[in-house]
């Protein structure tokens, strides 16, 4: 496997999608659903299409990313909750590592990190986001 991908022809497209490219595809179907992609875009352009459109606007155009969108996250509460279920997989799954030194404390900075600086654990406020928003270049636009 290692030598093939050294071999590999270069221009191969590799799947490159993460968790914001997966914002943006929800973003683009929203807007698909509210009738903000009109059915000639919807007709002319795949659902992908649309979406790496849409990251590469508000990246190269506009400079954001997606932490510049409204976004909806869960409370401290309900946070605190995934973080009890989280460790008692944990400890689960990995009891030797759990009951290490360091073993809860980097899962609860781990947690945290995810929680509190990628906000991997929000999803894009959709209502915010549309709200006044009737056609593609608008909601490019906002």
């Amino acid at each position: 496997a290692c030598e093939y991908l050294r071999n590999m022809p270069r221009g191969f497209e590799q799947n490159v999608r993460n968790m914001p490219w997966f914002l943006y595809f929800d973003i683009a179907y929203e807007a698909a659903k509210r009738g903000v992609i009109d059915t000639k875009m919807q007709t002319d352009k795949t659902i992908t299409q649309v979406t790496n459109e849409l990251a590469e606007y508000h990246h190269g155009e506009l400079k954001k990313n997606i932490a510049d969108l409204p976004r909806k996250c869960p409370n401290e509460d309900e946070l605190n909750q995934f973080l009890q279920m989280s460790l008692a997989k944990e400890e689960q799954w990995m009891p030797q590592w759990y009951a290490s030194p360091d073993g809860e404390a980097a899962h609860r900075k781990a947690f945290d990190r995810t929680a509190h600086e990628k906000f991997d654990v929000c999803s894009i406020d959709m209502d915010q986001l549309f709200d006044g928003v009737e056609t593609w270049v608008g909601l490019l636009q906002k």
